[in-house]
């Protein structure tokens, strides 16, 4: 089963950029939804909280966002992040 990190580090390689560190407790860091959206030229307001930017990254895909996808603290959750890494995908395929 993929950790957070391997799917932020999955990510930073569809990208083509390299992967931000994680923060403690893995927390996912707010640079990886950052660089999703430089790199793909969404044009998400950088202001937003991480999992508002995540919903956006997956919603400009064609997705649906779920509300296990984010989890209180202002936190994306593992399930969250595998969406994000779906949505680059359908972008860089």
């Amino acid at each position: 089963m993929s950790t957070k990190a391997d799917i932020v580090w999955d990510i930073a390689i569809k990208l083509g950029v390299e992967a931000p560190k994680m923060s403690t407790g893995s927390t996912e860091p707010r640079e990886i939804f950052e660089m999703v959206n430089d790199r793909l030229g969404l044009g998400i307001d950088s202001r937003l909280t991480k999992p508002d930017m995540a919903r956006q990254i997956v919603e400009a895909a064609g997705m649906t966002w779920n509300a296990h996808y984010e989890s209180s603290g202002g936190t994306v959750t593992k399930v969250g992040l595998a969406a994000v890494l779906e949505a680059v995908e359908h972008f860089v395929a």
